[in-house]
């Protein structure tokens, strides 16, 4: 969505915490759903897996759509993100730094991208651990 409406280079924080939101959202709605399908029982245990499974398929799926997006959708993201965000705001928060050491911390981003990929699984099953493990908290029945 925020590529057709030309939003992918915007630096803003907003489509990342509506993304966080609409993930917890899922992952509650999964574990309430488990425990109105498992007879009203839910153990707290059983909530931490149900919304770490689920956070994990998130991250596989997302994972795939950005292996999508930027090989195949917009070959040149890698680079237009380094160019249009992460130039643009490294000369704002570091002023003193020359257009020759952002370029090269641009090209260091452009070389190390596919860190991104296992970040992105990591940082989604522990996401979904502490949202499972606090809606376990809130809706476990024995």
């Amino acid at each position: 969505m925020l590529h057709f409406m030309d939003l992918t280079y915007s630096g803003s924080n907003v489509p990342q915490i509506v993304n966080l939101v609409v993930t917890a959202a899922c992952i509650i709605i999964a574990i309430v759903s488990f425990r109105s399908a498992n007879g009203n029982k839910l153990s707290v245990r059983q909530a931490v897996k149900l919304g770490t499974a689920t956070a994990l398929i998130s991250g596989i799926i997302a994972v795939f759509y950005t292996l999508l997006f930027a090989n195949v959708i917009e070959p040149d993201f890698v680079e237009r993100l380094g160019n249009e965000v992460t130039a643009k705001q490294m000369a704002e928060r570091f002023p003193q730094m020359t257009s020759d050491q952002i370029q090269q911390q641009v090209d260091m981003q452009a070389k190390f991208f596919w860190v991104t990929y296992p970040f992105l699984l990591i940082f989604s099953c522990i996401y979904g651990l502490v949202v499972g493990w606090i809606t376990g908290l809130f809706t476990r029945r024995s």
